[in-house]
Parts: structure tokens; sequence; C-alpha cells
């Protein structure tokens, strides 16, 4: 995945240790890391939805600029599509989880966004000698003007959408231990 991805391997936290124990008792971690992927797309859902990060911290408020051009105020939700990408890959011994859109990355870690200087032709309708001030399609245009934008830069505020809660490190103890345990 060449988005923004957040890996489950093992380490030496105390997850890691779990699962390295695990491991010595199934031989794969695949069924027990596919439980874990799913209740992942879970609670990612749910803090998108509450709009905070995986610490709790809430996310940088929309711009000015655009709210104006939104409908509502739901971060990351614009039209749904980052959040319905959120994908994972099982192997024996490890969880990928996050998605494989490009823009994934800025949303996670911020950064800037540059955008080149252009020119394009926007139409609109005139009616009794005014013209109006709302953008229309070609086909229903009887007035066009060329529009020159210069070059802009623009600072994208880091919104963490991925990453393990302490509730989702406990929940994931949990699922290890059921495994343990049967």
């Amino acid at each position: 995945m060449a988005g923004a991805i957040l890996e489950v391997a093992i380490d030496t936290s105390v997850v890691g240790r779990e699962l390295e124990l695990l491991i010595e008792r199934l031989g794969s971690l695949r069924t027990p890391l596919n439980d874990i992927a799913e209740y992942l797309h879970i609670s990612t859902d749910a803090r998108a939805r509450r709009q905070v990060a995986p610490d709790g911290t809430p996310w940088a408020p929309l711009s000015p600029r655009t709210l104006a051009r939104k409908k509502g105020n739901k971060i990351l939700r614009d039209s749904g599509a980052l959040l319905d990408t959120l994908r994972h890959q099982v192997t024996d011994d490890g969880l990928d989880f996050g998605t494989d859109r490009p823009y994934g990355a800025i949303h996670q870690d911020g950064g800037k966004i540059e955008h080149a200087a252009r020119s394009q032709q926007v139409y609109f309708k005139e009616k009794g000698g005014v013209v109006g001030n709302r953008f229309v399609k070609k086909s229903k245009s009887n007035f066009a003007q060329w529009v020159t934008h210069g070059a802009r830069s623009v600072e994208m505020p880091a919104r963490p959408y991925l990453g393990l809660s302490s509730e989702d490190e406990t929940e994931i103890l949990e699922i290890v231990s059921d495994y343990l345990k049967g």
C-alpha cells in the first residue's frame, strides 16, 4: 500500500510479547491478525466519526475556505472515499492496515501542498445583458472567459486517523488472550 499504513508487528511491547507466545502455539498469526484487522476497521471508523486522533486529541478544524465549499463541516468525510478505502493485508506474522490512496499520507501526517499556476476557461449564463455569478456547464453557457490562478501553496494540518489508542491496545491484547486461552 502506498498511501498511509499502520503496521502491527512483533516488537518488545506487551502486545509483541503476547503475539510471540501465540506464534509458538499456533504456528501462524493469520487468524488472530484477521480478527485484529476487523477490529481496527471498526475502531478507526468510530474515531473518524468523532474526528479525533488515536491519542484522543481533536483534529484540526477545517479552514474557512474549505468550509465555504463543503456541504457540512465533517472532516475527512467530504465523499467518504478515503475512509472507505481502508484495507488490510495479513501475513503469517504481520498485519498492514491503511489506505493505498496517495492523499492518505497528507491527511495522516500533514504537510505542504503545492498548486501550480494554471489557466482555464469558465462558463456562465447571461440573461438580459447581465452575466450570472455561478459557473455552468459549457453546454448551458452563452458566455465564457479565461481565468488564471497563480501558483500557491497550502499547509495541510495533520489529522491522524491511523494508529492505536490505549483502548485499541487493550482490545488487541484481549483478542490475543482469547486465542491463547482457546
